[in-house]
């Protein structure tokens, strides 16, 4: 009788257990880490190949109509000549602000897509390829030819 019991109670707790580990694993917010994903992407092609700049906090408001009010940090790369569309953006936003960087970045987006339309075809078959994306309080995008595989490495 006592060994019925105390097997039931062994059997209960590693239910329990899985059920807390479950929550806890699938339970996290995955994120990205800017400092990382940007050294990532600034690593790989065709950024490691291109003439670019890096995207500062003052270019977020200036160049990108992005609230700076609402980013906790940035990193990105634009090109050094407007012969070449490929770049990225990482901004880990602030808290509860996700959203309106989102919008705000999908606007430049916009813009961009419309400037490139009228001049470089492959370049403008870049941009409107981009990746975009949010994960956690970061919020991405990547103009590149190889910009899924980017996006899949930053976001893993």
């Amino acid at each position: 009788m006592k060994k019925n019991v105390l097997i039931t109670i062994v059997v209960i707790l590693v239910v329990v257990a899985l059920i807390v580990g479950a929550v806890i694993f699938w339970g996290k917010e995955k994120t990205i880490d800017v400092d990382v994903a940007g050294q990532t992407l600034a690593n790989s092609t065709p950024f490691n190949e291109l003439a670019t700049m890096d995207i500062t906090t003052e270019e977020l408001g200036s160049l990108y109509g992005i609230n700076t009010e609402n980013v906790e940090k940035v990193v990105g790369k634009m090109p050094m000549m407007n012969v070449q569309a490929s770049m990225y953006l990482i901004i880990q936003a602030k808290e509860g602000t996700v959203d309106t960087v989102k919008a705000e970045l999908d606007a430049y987006a916009t813009q961009y897509e419309e400037q490139w339309s009228t001049y470089l075809p492959a370049q403008y078959e870049l941009v409107k390829n981009r990746k975009m994306g949010v994960v956690g309080n970061t919020v991405y995008m990547i103009i590149a030819e190889n910009a899924e595989a980017l996006e899949q490495e930053i976001t893993k």
